[in-house]
Protein backbone atom coordinates (compact mmCIF):
# COMPACT_ATOMS: atom_id res chain seq x y z
CA UNK A 1 0.00 0.00 0.00
CA UNK A 2 1.65 3.18 -1.21
CA UNK A 3 0.35 6.85 0.00
CA UNK A 4 0.79 10.43 -1.57
CA UNK A 5 0.77 12.42 1.80
CA UNK A 6 3.40 15.16 0.70
CA UNK A 7 0.18 15.67 -2.18
CA UNK A 8 -2.68 16.99 0.41
CA UNK A 9 -3.54 20.23 1.29
CA UNK A 10 -0.78 22.11 3.70
CA UNK A 11 -2.82 22.72 7.03
CA UNK A 12 -2.91 26.20 8.09
CA UNK A 13 1.00 25.84 9.09
CA UNK A 14 3.82 27.82 7.82
CA UNK A 15 7.51 26.72 8.13
CA UNK A 16 10.90 28.79 8.22
CA UNK A 17 13.79 26.51 6.92
CA UNK A 18 16.61 27.62 9.87
CA UNK A 19 20.06 27.95 8.70
CA UNK A 20 22.03 25.33 9.88
CA UNK A 21 24.59 23.17 8.40
CA UNK A 22 23.82 20.64 11.14
CA UNK A 23 23.71 17.09 10.01
CA UNK A 24 21.83 14.21 11.98
CA UNK A 25 22.28 10.47 12.29
CA UNK A 26 18.92 8.68 12.89
CA UNK A 27 19.50 4.86 13.71
CA UNK A 28 16.31 2.94 13.45
CA UNK A 29 13.45 3.14 10.25
CA UNK A 30 10.55 2.80 13.10
CA UNK A 31 7.68 5.17 13.58
CA UNK A 32 9.68 7.05 15.91
CA UNK A 33 12.74 7.26 13.58
CA UNK A 34 10.04 8.35 10.42
CA UNK A 35 8.51 11.13 12.40
CA UNK A 36 11.69 12.52 13.27
CA UNK A 37 13.14 12.43 9.39
CA UNK A 38 9.55 13.93 8.22
CA UNK A 39 9.98 16.81 10.41
CA UNK A 40 13.70 17.23 9.77
CA UNK A 41 12.04 16.75 5.78
CA UNK A 42 10.53 19.60 6.52
CA UNK A 43 12.83 21.85 8.56
CA UNK A 44 15.62 21.58 5.62
CA UNK A 45 17.90 19.85 8.07
CA UNK A 46 20.35 17.32 6.59
CA UNK A 47 19.74 13.68 8.03
CA UNK A 48 19.98 10.15 6.98
CA UNK A 49 18.14 6.61 8.30
CA UNK A 50 20.23 3.83 8.97
CA UNK A 51 17.93 0.18 9.42
CA UNK A 52 19.36 -2.82 10.40
CA UNK A 53 16.71 -5.01 8.96
CA UNK A 54 17.24 -5.68 4.99
CA UNK A 55 13.62 -4.75 4.05
CA UNK A 56 10.53 -3.94 6.02
CA UNK A 57 7.72 -5.97 6.65
CA UNK A 58 4.09 -4.82 7.21
CA UNK A 59 4.18 -5.95 11.26
CA UNK A 60 2.33 -4.88 13.98
CA UNK A 61 -1.19 -4.64 14.87
CA UNK A 62 -3.15 -1.41 16.10
CA UNK A 63 -1.62 1.92 17.48
CA UNK A 64 -3.72 4.20 19.91
CA UNK A 65 -2.99 7.18 18.53
CA UNK A 66 -3.90 10.22 21.19
CA UNK A 67 -5.49 13.90 20.58
CA UNK A 68 -2.04 15.35 21.40
CA UNK A 69 -0.56 13.59 18.45
CA UNK A 70 -2.96 14.67 16.25
CA UNK A 71 -1.16 17.94 15.78
CA UNK A 72 1.94 16.54 14.91
CA UNK A 73 0.23 15.10 12.04
CA UNK A 74 -1.84 17.97 11.23
CA UNK A 75 2.31 19.63 10.96
CA UNK A 76 3.24 17.21 8.48
CA UNK A 77 0.03 17.38 6.04
CA UNK A 78 -1.13 14.30 7.04
CA UNK A 79 -3.78 14.48 9.72
CA UNK A 80 -6.83 13.59 6.79
CA UNK A 81 -5.14 10.98 5.35
CA UNK A 82 -4.65 9.17 8.76
CA UNK A 83 -8.18 10.31 10.18
CA UNK A 84 -9.29 8.58 6.49
CA UNK A 85 -7.58 4.93 7.52
CA UNK A 86 -8.49 4.97 11.86
CA UNK A 87 -11.38 5.10 13.51
CA UNK A 88 -12.00 6.97 17.26
CA UNK A 89 -12.98 5.44 20.46
CA UNK A 90 -14.18 7.35 23.51
CA UNK A 91 -15.05 3.88 25.54
CA UNK A 92 -13.49 0.44 26.14
CA UNK A 93 -15.34 -2.61 27.89
CA UNK A 94 -13.72 -5.18 29.80
CA UNK A 95 -15.12 -8.47 30.61
CA UNK A 96 -14.35 -12.01 32.12
CA UNK A 97 -14.38 -15.36 30.57
CA UNK A 98 -18.41 -15.75 30.62
CA UNK A 99 -18.00 -12.45 28.29
CA UNK A 100 -20.16 -10.12 30.90
CA UNK A 101 -18.95 -6.97 31.27
CA UNK A 102 -16.99 -6.34 34.51
CA UNK A 103 -16.31 -2.31 33.24
CA UNK A 104 -16.23 0.30 31.27
CA UNK A 105 -13.55 3.09 30.51
CA UNK A 106 -14.57 6.51 29.64
CA UNK A 107 -11.91 8.32 27.11
CA UNK A 108 -14.19 11.21 25.86
CA UNK A 109 -12.90 13.98 27.95
CA UNK A 110 -9.46 13.56 25.56
CA UNK A 111 -12.09 15.14 22.89
CA UNK A 112 -12.89 18.17 25.53
CA UNK A 113 -9.00 18.21 26.33
CA UNK A 114 -7.21 17.62 23.40
CA UNK A 115 -9.83 18.35 20.56
CA UNK A 116 -9.97 14.96 19.39
CA UNK A 117 -10.85 11.45 20.22
CA UNK A 118 -8.29 8.73 20.23
CA UNK A 119 -8.50 6.78 17.33
CA UNK A 120 -7.13 3.49 16.28
CA UNK A 121 -5.44 2.70 13.09
CA UNK A 122 -3.55 -0.14 11.30
CA UNK A 123 0.09 0.44 12.53
CA UNK A 124 1.21 -1.34 8.56
CA UNK A 125 -0.60 1.60 7.15
CA UNK A 126 -0.06 4.46 10.10
CA UNK A 127 3.89 3.30 8.92
CA UNK A 128 3.37 3.90 5.28
CA UNK A 129 1.93 6.96 5.48
CA UNK A 130 5.05 8.43 7.26
CA UNK A 131 7.21 6.63 5.00
CA UNK A 132 5.99 8.71 2.13
CA UNK A 133 7.77 11.62 3.58
CA UNK A 134 11.11 10.83 3.56
CA UNK A 135 12.89 10.18 0.20
CA UNK A 136 13.76 6.50 -0.59
CA UNK A 137 17.62 7.95 -0.53
CA UNK A 138 17.69 8.75 2.69
CA UNK A 139 17.21 5.81 3.93
CA UNK A 140 20.08 3.24 4.36
CA UNK A 141 18.89 -0.57 4.51
CA UNK A 142 21.01 -3.34 5.78
CA UNK A 143 22.87 -1.10 8.61
CA UNK A 144 23.35 -2.45 11.77
CA UNK A 145 25.09 -0.25 13.97
CA UNK A 146 28.03 -1.65 15.91
CA UNK A 147 29.51 0.88 17.83
CA UNK A 148 29.67 4.65 18.19
CA UNK A 149 32.56 7.39 18.65
CA UNK A 150 31.49 10.64 19.11
CA UNK A 151 33.82 13.75 20.37
CA UNK A 152 34.04 17.54 19.93
CA UNK A 153 34.16 17.30 15.92
CA UNK A 154 30.87 15.52 15.95
CA UNK A 155 29.68 11.77 16.32
CA UNK A 156 30.87 8.57 13.85
CA UNK A 157 28.85 5.29 13.60
CA UNK A 158 30.79 2.46 12.30
CA UNK A 159 28.26 -0.13 10.96
CA UNK A 160 28.74 -4.46 10.47
CA UNK A 161 30.06 -3.80 6.65
CA UNK A 162 32.66 -2.17 8.09
CA UNK A 163 31.08 0.99 6.51
CA UNK A 164 31.50 4.75 9.11
CA UNK A 165 29.44 7.64 8.71
CA UNK A 166 30.15 10.95 10.51
CA UNK A 167 27.48 13.93 11.21
CA UNK A 168 26.58 16.12 14.37
CA UNK A 169 23.70 14.38 16.14
CA UNK A 170 23.10 10.81 16.42
CA UNK A 171 19.53 9.19 17.67
CA UNK A 172 18.81 6.49 18.42
CA UNK A 173 15.35 5.40 17.51
CA UNK A 174 16.30 1.69 17.41
CA UNK A 175 13.77 0.28 19.78
CA UNK A 176 13.37 -0.05 23.67
CA UNK A 177 16.91 -2.62 23.33
CA UNK A 178 18.71 0.18 21.63
CA UNK A 179 22.19 -1.00 20.05
CA UNK A 180 23.11 2.92 20.22
CA UNK A 181 21.57 3.49 23.90
CA UNK A 182 24.58 0.58 24.58
CA UNK A 183 27.35 1.74 22.89
CA UNK A 184 27.13 4.93 24.69
CA UNK A 185 26.06 3.81 28.56
CA UNK A 186 28.97 1.17 27.38
CA UNK A 187 31.14 4.73 27.21
CA UNK A 188 30.27 6.62 30.05
CA UNK A 189 30.43 3.59 32.35
CA UNK A 190 33.75 3.07 30.73
CA UNK A 191 34.46 6.76 32.22
CA UNK A 192 32.55 5.86 35.69
CA UNK A 193 29.55 8.79 34.52
CA UNK A 194 27.05 6.86 33.88
CA UNK A 195 24.11 7.12 36.28
CA UNK A 196 23.03 3.92 38.70
CA UNK A 197 19.51 4.20 37.73
CA UNK A 198 21.01 3.60 33.82
CA UNK A 199 22.93 0.61 34.52
CA UNK A 200 20.14 -1.25 35.69
CA UNK A 201 18.43 -3.73 33.70
CA UNK A 202 15.51 -2.83 31.91
CA UNK A 203 12.24 -3.23 33.56
CA UNK A 204 9.01 -5.09 32.08
CA UNK A 205 6.16 -6.86 33.55
CA UNK A 206 4.70 -8.51 30.58
CA UNK A 207 4.79 -9.91 26.86
CA UNK A 208 2.72 -9.46 23.98
CA UNK A 209 1.81 -11.27 20.94
CA UNK A 210 -0.18 -9.23 18.44
CA UNK A 211 -1.58 -9.79 15.01
CA UNK A 212 -4.46 -8.28 12.61
CA UNK A 213 -7.11 -10.92 10.60
CA UNK A 214 -7.82 -10.40 6.86
CA UNK A 215 -10.82 -8.18 6.01
CA UNK A 216 -13.89 -9.45 7.58
CA UNK A 217 -17.43 -9.47 6.22
CA UNK A 218 -19.12 -6.60 7.88
CA UNK A 219 -22.87 -8.54 6.87
CA UNK A 220 -21.51 -11.17 9.55
CA UNK A 221 -19.51 -9.03 11.89
CA UNK A 222 -21.93 -6.40 12.35
CA UNK A 223 -20.32 -4.35 14.84
CA UNK A 224 -17.29 -3.36 11.59
CA UNK A 225 -19.78 -1.17 10.07
CA UNK A 226 -19.96 1.01 13.58
CA UNK A 227 -18.27 4.70 13.16
CA UNK A 228 -16.73 3.94 16.48
CA UNK A 229 -13.96 0.95 17.11
CA UNK A 230 -14.99 -1.67 19.65
CA UNK A 231 -12.23 -1.70 22.16
CA UNK A 232 -12.80 -4.86 24.34
CA UNK A 233 -10.79 -6.40 26.75
CA UNK A 234 -10.89 -10.01 28.19
CA UNK A 235 -9.01 -11.05 31.54
CA UNK A 236 -8.04 -14.08 32.38
CA UNK A 237 -9.32 -15.96 35.30
CA UNK A 238 -6.52 -17.81 37.56
CA UNK A 239 -4.51 -17.11 34.44
CA UNK A 240 -1.77 -14.82 33.78
CA UNK A 241 -3.46 -13.98 30.43
CA UNK A 242 -5.69 -10.70 28.50
CA UNK A 243 -6.81 -10.56 25.05
CA UNK A 244 -7.90 -7.15 23.71
CA UNK A 245 -9.40 -6.37 19.91
CA UNK A 246 -9.81 -3.53 18.03
CA UNK A 247 -11.79 -3.36 14.99
CA UNK A 248 -10.47 -1.30 12.30
CA UNK A 249 -11.20 1.39 9.55
CA UNK A 250 -10.23 -1.64 6.81
CA UNK A 251 -12.80 -4.38 8.51
CA UNK A 252 -9.91 -6.13 10.08
CA UNK A 253 -9.90 -6.78 13.77
CA UNK A 254 -6.77 -6.45 15.24
CA UNK A 255 -5.67 -8.35 18.33
CA UNK A 256 -3.19 -8.69 21.33
CA UNK A 257 -2.29 -11.19 24.02
CA UNK A 258 -0.58 -9.94 26.68
CA UNK A 259 0.78 -12.51 29.44
CA UNK A 260 1.40 -11.24 32.84
CA UNK A 261 4.90 -11.82 34.20
CA UNK A 262 5.77 -12.75 38.00
CA UNK A 263 8.74 -11.58 39.61
CA UNK A 264 10.51 -14.66 38.91
CA UNK A 265 9.35 -15.14 35.09
CA UNK A 266 10.62 -11.13 34.20
CA UNK A 267 13.78 -11.58 35.78
CA UNK A 268 14.54 -15.01 33.24
CA UNK A 269 13.05 -13.02 30.64
CA UNK A 270 15.22 -10.04 31.35
CA UNK A 271 18.41 -12.07 31.39
CA UNK A 272 18.35 -13.06 27.66
CA UNK A 273 15.58 -10.56 25.96
CA UNK A 274 16.52 -8.84 22.68
CA UNK A 275 14.39 -7.68 19.84
CA UNK A 276 16.20 -9.90 17.25
CA UNK A 277 14.80 -12.68 19.64
CA UNK A 278 10.98 -11.92 18.34
CA UNK A 279 10.45 -13.58 15.03
CA UNK A 280 8.07 -16.34 13.58
CA UNK A 281 9.67 -19.01 16.27
CA UNK A 282 8.84 -17.09 19.00
CA UNK A 283 5.28 -15.73 17.88
CA UNK A 284 4.57 -19.49 17.49
CA UNK A 285 6.05 -20.90 20.79
CA UNK A 286 3.94 -18.13 22.54
CA UNK A 287 1.00 -19.26 20.05
CA UNK A 288 0.93 -23.02 21.25
CA UNK A 289 1.50 -22.22 24.89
Amino acid sequence: MSFKANSLPEENWSYTHTPTNARVIIVGCGIGGLTLAAFLERAGIQYQIFERAREVKPLGSALSIGSNVMYLFSQLGILEIVLQHAKPFSFSTGYNEKREATRTLDYSPAQKIGGYLPHIIARPILYDILRGLVPAYKICMGKKILSLLQNREGVMIRCSDNTTYHADILVGADGANSGVRQSLYKSLLDKNELPKSDNMPLPFNSTCLVGQTRPLDPTVLTHLQDAHTWFETTIGENKPYAWVTFTSKHNTVCWMVLRHLDTKASRELDSSFRNSEWGPEAAEAMCKE
